[in-house]
């Protein structure tokens, strides 16, 4: 027969492997990243039916509640996921689709993408695609477990509607890394599958409809118990309560958990202390007090044990590989292989190890004995185990090719096969305080060293290498270690913590391993002690000499409790003891050998009831047809530090023979008694004939019928596959047709508006398709042309709407092949005008379809336009026709209007002016005067800079014949709709003559100011108010009048002139000439100045009229007389 090879290649284990690789992808990383270690990460997890209940969960989760979420779906690979859309109606927070390396932020939510695995690491999110090699993908299984190593107590697992148990295995990750379970209740659910699934593990911390759940998760994650930090806890404040929890859940559970790490206990009681909202310990220890169903919670909380078949595969691989051939090559052909799994929670581990070595002896062609003790102080986990069934997600980390051989497929999950299943005894056992097994040839204890305080680590340890067989392994979890006991094992894989047994053990510890606290009543001087007392610094194997002791002078023995369990063994008791398969017990009575079992039943009641020892002598043993002689002890003991009631129970064999006939007179004696039997015996046979022909009968029928059964057994799992297959299909579809059927919901409200939009808009609009056939159209089309509803389907060209422009129908058929757009101002049937766009019709995909024709009513914006227009030609006749120049400049100053009283002045044409800007060089702008003139001060730089009328500004400019002109320029702003100044209104004077004639006037009064001024007479002017406005030099020199005296108008009585016997200022002579007009001539007046001197003068005085003949001033002619 030729062997199949036995493959040293990583077994694929598919997604365990995917999840460990995913796990720690160091390719994706570099440096550290912003992952926060207060952010709580929530994983959603839901299937068929879970659209609803994400929507009522989102609908009521707080959008600032500082939580990331991350929702991961059985998405259909073949249709496109619509949930970023559906989700965002229903929250304020972000909703994303993940993408690979994505960061998680707290307020924000992530979506699985289709046809892709996701799993967290440090914060980021890591795709992987899904493995299409297997029937069932467990995208929440993979993303918890993940979930659950990166953030540890802040994971928190949500389970919402949907089929089959995906979630059941990563809730149990998240509950063991110290996070938070809840899952919807199952009346609630659409499908109940997964929140049952999940409930059934009995790890679920709230059991609530999906709207309900982020009251109690913001109260869970809100809790100062929630949100201490870990690094700032002071222990020692909580040691008394933790006293006091620990005594109660001993008084009422009866196990201790004083050795176990205070931080574990700590993190969990804190946990529950959140869940049921109690403000401090002490409160909580009253609510234990008070509420048994709590200590079972919490007992169960303590016991959470995180396992998986195969977990760590590259462990299981280097068992695979080195320790299990090296196992079966330590062994003899009837020597039994004996493992003991510690802490097996619900089993998964010793299958997996069971299974290895089933591989490796199919494959190799040896078979032994193989018992493996799985043992735990869960009694619920260690039923769990002994039945064997597991739920479908195991398919997570089992191969298909292991589920197919060792694994029989039901309903809802896997059963492992008898053949695996009778190699595992289950068994609760307590560690730390029941007796451990002997001669184990495998040890596998993984991750509970972690939980334990260091001196229990150390009697553990203490207690597996006595229990080691000399080739023995042990097999620890990768964050375990060995401590001070490395020189006691030698090293297989530092990585994995797989060790061999190391001869040269210290004693120290020995005693206190064959029953608990037996050795505290030997703490004196003991035996044993002084047997094996050496030298100081001598390596003796203590260990073997004790062994050897034992099995030199010490019959195979069994010590039991007074429950009849089995306490320790002795040497090799194999022969009279049986282990059988299925759920184990350490019950002596279900254990014994048939035919020891009467004789030492009532050897242990008599020696518990009478406290003395029971000893049967030449006890007759049939084995192989030979006798065994037997001689068996049944003795009391007392463990007195524990006031224990123990028996040893020792078998000892006094001598074998082959099996004889007696003496002839125990043969007369014996003989009727044989002649009976033989009677009985030939009437045995005869019943034996008949019950062998029918037994051959119905062999015959048998085989048919299980050639039949296997075929069937064959169909049905054809079937089951096909189901499975189609179970998941059914799963993506029920999800996509949930996201379609909220979308259709949306679209048919969509498709409501839109109607009551195209109905009720008054804008008038027509849709036609790539024919131009009519698809659509609205009522207030109507007022534009005739169109009827039976006039849909019709070509567009079938309508008379050549009334509205000769080229519509060819327009129309430019745009749908050009798709530019044609816009146009036409009139309808009515006489009312319209504005028509014709547009192409683009679809989602951007695809054109079509052509869609909007007519827009603007006969009142016409006629509006119409009046504005009349008004407008009336203002352009009136400019046109004013005598006043005017100019319109836009905002950048360019004239764009010109009358033509302004071609006039500008001597320019309205062509000319109206190419040029305001500033233009060919203007030559320049002040009166000829020089430059600044371009800030022009009119229309001062109004738009400050929005204000402007008036008389004046500057020269020149014509294109060389001449210059003067003008003077008035400017007013015009506004837009928005304030702003948009343009200037200018109009234009030219003052050219004025300005000519304004400068002879002035050249006139120059000439005569120069006369007066150098006149031989004096002369004043006096105005109506009777004050000097003009003074020459002369008169300036007589009256000693300065220029101030001029500027403030003094009058005559101030000059300082002494009028005694002068009659020049009576008020008569001055009304005389001023308010009559009349002349004075030749009147003498002699001034008298202070140094008494004196000065004559011959005054006349004139009038001065103004232009209606009226007297402004009067004019004083002063000539100095001499005598």
């Amino acid at each position: 027969m030729v062997k199949k090879k036995y493959s040293t290649v990583k077994s694929k284990d598919h997604l365990s492997t995917d999840i460990d690789s995913a796990s720690t992808p160091d390719n994706k990383l570099s440096g550290k990243n912003s992952f926060s270690r207060n952010l709580v990460c929530v994983g959603i997890g839901a299937s068929a039916g879970g659209l609803e209940a994400l929507e009522l969960f989102f609908k009521n989760m707080n959008p600032k509640s500082g939580l990331a979420f991350v929702v991961v779906q059985h998405l259909s690979p073949d249709y496109k996921s619509l949930m970023v859309e559906l989700l965002s109606k229903h929250t304020r927070m972000n909703v994303l689709r993940a993408e690979d390396g994505m960061e998680v932020l707290p307020d924000s939510i992530y979506l699985i993408p289709p046809k892709k695995n996701m799993t967290i690491f440090h914060g980021k999110l890591f795709l992987t695609e899904q493995n299409h090699q297997h029937v069932i993908n467990l995208p929440i299984d993979i993303f918890f477990r993940s979930l659950a190593d990166d953030f540890a107590d802040r994971a928190i697992g949500v389970i919402l509607s949907g089929t089959g148990s995906d979630g059941t295995l990563g809730i149990r990750a998240i509950k063991g890394a110290g996070g938070m379970v809840m899952a919807q209740d199952d009346t609630s659910a659409k499908f109940d599958g997964m929140p049952k699934s999940a409930i059934a593990t009995g790890l679920v911390d709230y059991v609530i409809p999906a709207e309900r759940m982020p009251k109690e998760l913001l109260k869970y994650v809100e809790h100062p118990l929630s949100n201490a930090d870990e690094e700032e806890k002071d222990l020692s404040i909580f040691e008394n309560s933790l006293a006091k929890i620990m005594a109660l859940i001993r008084e009422k559970v009866g196990v201790d958990f004083s050795y176990y790490k205070p931080n574990t206990i700590i993190r969990r009681l804190e946990r529950r202390i959140s869940i049921n909202q109690i403000e401090s310990f002490e409160a909580y220890i009253s609510f234990l007090q008070q509420s048994p169903s709590e200590v079972n919670i919490l007992y169960k909380e303590l016991l959470i044990g995180v396992t998986k078949f195969f977990r760590d595969t590259e462990s299981f691989e280097i068992i695979k590989q080195q320790v299990i051939p090296q196992l079966l090559k330590n062994k003899e052909k009837d020597e039994t292989i004996r493992i003991w799994s510690v802490g097996c929670s619900t089993g998964e581990e010793a299958y997996s190890i069971a299974i290895l070595l089933k591989e490796f002896m199919d494959f190799s062609g040896q078979e032994r004995d193989v018992k493996i003790f799985a043992t735990d102080l869960d009694k619920e986990s260690i039923e769990y185990g002994s039945f064997g069934f597991y739920p479908e997600s195991i398919m997570a980390d089992v191969s298909v090719d292991r589920l197919k051989k060792y694994f029989t497929k039901k309903e809802k999950g896997y059963l492992i096969q008898e053949d695996i299943r009778k190699m595992v005894i289950f068994a609760t056992h307590n560690i730390i305080k029941d007796p451990p097994f002997s001669k184990i040839d495998l040890i596998s204890c993984r991750n509970m060293l972690i939980y334990l305080k260091p001196v229990m680590q150390k009697k553990i340890l203490t207690l597996f290498h006595f229990s080691m067989s000399k080739n023995g392994f042990l097999f620890l979890g990768s964050s375990e270690s060995l401590g001070d006991h490395t020189k006691n094992f030698n090293t297989i894989s530092s990585k994995w913590k797989i060790y061999t047994y190391k001869e040269g053990f210290t004693s120290e510890n020995v005693n206190d391993l064959l029953v608990p606290n037996l050795s505290q009543r030997k703490k004196s001087k003991d035996l044993t002690e002084n047997a094996f007392n050496v030298p100081v610094g001598k390596n003796v194997n203590t260990e073997n000499i004790f062994e050897s002791v034992i099995n030199e002078f010490i019959p195979p023995s069994i010590i039991i409790n007074e429950n009849y369990e089995i306490v320790h063994i002795f040497n090799d008791v194999n022969k009279f003891v049986n282990f059988p398969a299925g759920k184990a017990s350490f019950d002596i009575l279900n254990l014994i050998r048939k035919e020891l079992s009467t004789t030492i039943t009532i050897a242990i009641h008599k020696a518990f009831k009478e406290n003395k020892e029971i000893v049967y002598k030449d006890f007759k043993l049939k084995e192989k047809g030979s006798i065994i002689l037997l001689n068996i002890k049944v003795k009391p003991l007392k463990e007195k530090s524990n006031n224990l009631r123990l028996l040893l129970i020792a078998i000892e064999e006094k001598k074998t023979y082959r099996q004889k006939s007696t003496d002839k007179h125990q043969q007369s004696v014996e003989y009727d008694t044989n002649q009976q039997i033989k009677d009985l015996e030939l009437e045995l046979k005869y019943t034996k004939e008949n019950l062998q022909a029918t037994i051959e009968e119905l062999g015959t029928s048998n085989e048919e019928l299980q050639a039949t059964n296997e075929e069937l057994i064959s169909s049905n799992e054809e079937l089951q596959s096909t189901n499975e297959e189609l179970q998941s299909v059914n799963e993506e579809l029920y999800t996509v047709n949930s996201e379609y059927q909220n979308k259709i919901e949306e679209l048919t409200q969509l498709n409501n508006d839109i109607n009551n939009l195209l109905k009720n808009t008054s804008i008038g609009t027509i849709f036609l398709d790539r024919n131009l056939r009519i698809r659509k159209f609205t009522p207030a089309v109507a007022s534009a042309i005739n169109i009827l509803d039976m006039d849909i389907g019709r070509p567009i060209h079938h309508l008379a709407l050549n009334s509205l422009y000769a080229t519509f129908i060819e327009d129309i058929e430019n745009v749908l092949r050009t798709l530019i757009p044609k816009e146009t101002e036409v009139q309808g049937k009515n006489k009312n005008w319209f504005f028509m766009r014709i547009l192409p019709y683009r679809t989602v995909e951007n695809a054109i379809d079509g052509v869609v024709i909007t007519f827009f009513d603007i006969t009142e914006r016409k006629l509006f336009e119409e009046k504005i227009e009349r008004k407008s030609k009336l203002l352009i006749s009136v400019l046109n026709n004013s005598p006043i120049a005017s100019t319109i400049l836009d905002n950048k100053g360019n004239i764009t209007y010109a009358n033509q009283m302004a071609e006039k002045v500008l001597g320019l044409s309205k062509k000319e002016i109206i190419s040029r800007n305001y500033n233009a060089p060919k203007w030559k702008i320049t002040d009166v005067h000829g020089n430059s003139f600044p371009q800030s001060k022009l009119p229309f730089s001062i109004v738009k800079k400050t929005a204000k009328p402007v008036f008389d500004i004046v500057h020269n400019i020149q014509w294109p014949n060389g001449n210059k002109i003067t003008l003077s320029i008035n400017g007013s702003p015009i506004f837009d709709e928005n304030e702003q100044v948009e343009g200037v209104v200018c109009t234009l004077l030219d003052i050219t003559e004025k300005r000519k004639l304004e400068d002879k006037l002035i050249q006139e009064r120059d000439l005569l100011t120069r006369i007066l001024e150098n006149s031989p007479v004096a002369k004043l002017v006096i105005d109506k108010n009777k004050k000097v406005t003009f003074a020459n030099a002369l008169a300036k020199k007589i009256f000693n009048i300065k220029e101030n005296h001029l500027s403030k108008g003094i009058t005559l009585k101030k000059l300082g002139i002494h009028p005694q016997g002068s009659d020049l200022l009576k008020p008569d002579i001055v009304e005389h000439v001023i308010h009559k007009g009349g002349s004075v001539f030749n009147i003498i007046h002699t001034l008298h100045y202070s140094d008494n001197s004196r000065l004559t003068l011959n005054v006349n005085a004139s009038p001065v009229f103004d232009e209606s003949k009226q007297v402004v001033a009067a004019v004083l002619s002063l000539e100095q007389k001499t005598s």
